[in-house]
């Protein structure tokens, strides 16, 4: 597998990126990651795409970050990056490598590369996942994850009756790669990591059919242990929550919420914002209290 090796000068030939470049991009499953124009002293978003059973998976929160950033007047540095394969990233990412190890090494150097001054990195589902997994890997500043598993123990999912991604977690089991990260809350105790941790989860039961039930708020409470983990449930809204803050217009202002808290100098959300700057888009809106 060729990787990608950009040094800085190369990064900073790089042209923005489009909508047409990234709707072409996503027919090409040898593509797994997307680096738009670089901006270096600015953070860096890094997206994690999810999982797709029907064609190539999405690069994810393309449009809403583009959109955001045109709002605000403010501009980030990005990596899309997906799993063509389904194997909750453990089977690698194309031109990045070919198990998560090797990947995050890869993602260090573009980092270093690209002099961003923070790390953000954001994904839903099986891209929360990795954006646990390789924000605890890269020492991420912030994580933001959307109904994200905890862990991809089918022995564990069974004990639970959580069969909703059990063929997944039963491939990796039989045919693991060459490095495993099955246990986010385990690396969570073992790995140095100081970033803030964000969970974003419905917790609306979903259908009683043995299959699709929702597990999120445990997946999320495993996770709570960490000193930096931020909870926010949504009752009315099931496993699909992106979806859910979209149908409700909540997603662009939780975004928002996450993105800005840095340059606006806020405290950890465990109220409303105070700083005059942010209270102008947030004063009458209601957000479920984070839980630390």
């Amino acid at each position: 597998m060729q990787r990608i090796s950009l040094g800085a000068e190369a990064l900073a030939d790089l042209p923005k990126l489009t909508n047409a470049a990234l709707q072409s991009a996503r027919k090409n499953p040898k593509v797994g990651c997307l680096i738009d124009h670089v901006y270096p002293g600015r953070p860096l978003i890094m997206t994690f795409g999810y999982v797709d059973w029907l064609e190539p998976p999405n690069f994810d929160f393309f449009g809403r970050i583009k959109k955001f950033e045109a709002l605000h007047h403010t501009c980030f540095n990005h990596l899309f990056l997906r799993d063509s394969l389904n194997a909750w990233y453990h089977r690698g990412i194309p031109g990045l490598g070919s198990h998560v190890d090797e990947v995050a090494g890869t993602l260090r150097g573009l980092i270093r590369s690209m002099g961003v001054s923070r790390v953000i990195t954001i994904g839903q589902s099986m891209g929360g996942y990795a954006a646990i997994m390789f924000g605890l890997l890269l020492g991420a500043d912030q994580v933001v994850a959307f109904g994200p598993l905890s862990h991809l123990n089918p022995d564990e999912a069974l004990r639970y009756g959580d069969r909703r991604f059990l063929n997944a977690m039963q491939d990796l089991r039989a045919n693991p790669p060459k490095s495993v990260y099955e246990d986010l809350s385990h690396m969570l105790k073992t790995f140095p990591f100081h970033g803030d941790l964000h969970l974003f989860y419905g917790t609306h039961p979903g259908h009683d059919d043995g299959v699709s039930g929702n597990f999120d708020a445990l997946h999320a409470f495993r996770l709570a242990h960490y000193k930096r983990t931020f909870l926010y449930p949504y009752p009315a809204a099931g496993h699909p929550i992106i979806q859910w803050l979209i149908d409700q217009r909540q997603i662009d202002e939780v975004l928002a919420r996450m993105l800005l808290l840095q340059d606006l100098d806020l405290s950890i959300p465990t109220h409303l914002p105070s700083s005059p700057r942010a209270m102008t888009s947030w004063e009458n809106r209601s957000w479920p209290p984070a839980k630390s």
